[in-house]
């Protein structure tokens, strides 16, 4: 009986409770994350934590709850955030689903969906954004990844066009220095 599997077939690194480990970590093959890393995360399949990270995390995609996270996550797919969950660091997703809390950047090449128990403290770049009732957003979002030209929903009209040429050509106003009044003695 071999214990160890065949070359290439993917395996599942499990690190339970209670375990600390304190540096980097590479894995080609699933993680099952429930300890404390002091170190980045580096998979090319999912990763699953439900403990601490204090590090950067690279993988295919990413499942997280009752975890806290600190760093940067770059996901080649999609990356969930459940209950319970909170992540100090921008996130690159492919797709995000969040009902944790998150403060940090988001861009993300799909959909961001922000569940009602979500706190988010980010700028969002998505293609597109679901809010639920209850969720709360704080900071800027762009569907820059939308397949939408605003020009031509909302064209440049002649009127528009006149009122920027004017506010160009005229002369910026120049800040007089003020008269300063002498001391009496």
């Amino acid at each position: 009986m071999n214990n160890f599997g065949e070359a290439g077939s993917a395996e599942v690194a499990i690190i339970p409770k209670g375990t600390v480990i304190n540096g980097n970590i590479e894995i080609d093959g699933k993680l099952d994350m429930h300890g404390e890393i002091n170190g980045n995360i580096v998979s090319n399949d999912r990763v699953n934590i439900t403990g601490t990270v204090t590090g950067d995390i690279k993988a295919n995609d990413l499942y997280t709850k009752d975890s806290f996270i600190e760093g940067k996550i770059e996901c080649t797919q999609g990356a969930v955030v459940r209950d319970n969950t909170v992540i100090l660091g921008d996130i690159f997703a492919d797709s995000l689903e969040v009902d944790g809390a998150i403060q940090g950047k988001l861009d993300v090449k799909g959909c961001v969906i922000v569940g009602d128990t979500a706190i988010v403290d980010s700028d969002i770049r998505a293609k597109a954004i679901q809010v639920s009732n209850g969720a709360a957003i704080n900071g800027f979002c762009s569907l820059c990844y939308a397949e939408i030209n605003m020009d031509d929903i909302f064209p440049v009209t002649e009127q528009k066009a006149e009122t920027q040429e004017e506010e160009a050509e005229k002369p910026k106003a120049v800040a007089k220095p003020k008269a300063t009044a002498k001391a009496k003695k």
